[in-house]
């Protein structure tokens, strides 16, 4: 296969599916840490006497977002070349990991959604 079939846009090759899996493995990440909150911030909650305060959304956003940003991500990124689609994706995670920490500011109160 010549360089220029292989990063010829149109189609998911290895390539395509390599970058994917690797990338992945932050999504994974994420959504360990958007579950990991997700079991334990209510426990702690209860601990504090403060049940009726647990930011159910954030804590279900936080687990759901990570996901639905890379498919989307690979969704949009899947006929580009295998530069593009890895920097579409690359940026995929850069937003969730953005509305990952805007969601605990708001969530903890840092910030004020006015």
């Amino acid at each position: 296969m010549t360089r220029q079939a292989a990063d010829a846009p149109g189609r998911m090759t290895r390539a395509h599916w390599g970058v994917t899996a690797l990338l992945s493995a932050i999504v994974g990440w994420f959504v360990f840490d958007g579950v990991s909150s997700l079991v334990g911030l209510p426990a702690l909650y209860e601990q504090l006497g403060v049940v009726e305060q647990v930011p159910w959304l954030a804590l279900w956003l936080g687990v759901a977002h990570p996901i639905v940003y890379f498919v989307a991500g690979v969704m949009v990124g899947r006929r580009m070349t295998l530069t593009r689609f890895t920097l579409v994706l690359i940026v995929a995670i850069a937003a969730s990991a953005a509305t990952r920490l805007t969601m605990i500011a708001v969530a903890t109160g840092s910030i004020l959604l006015v």
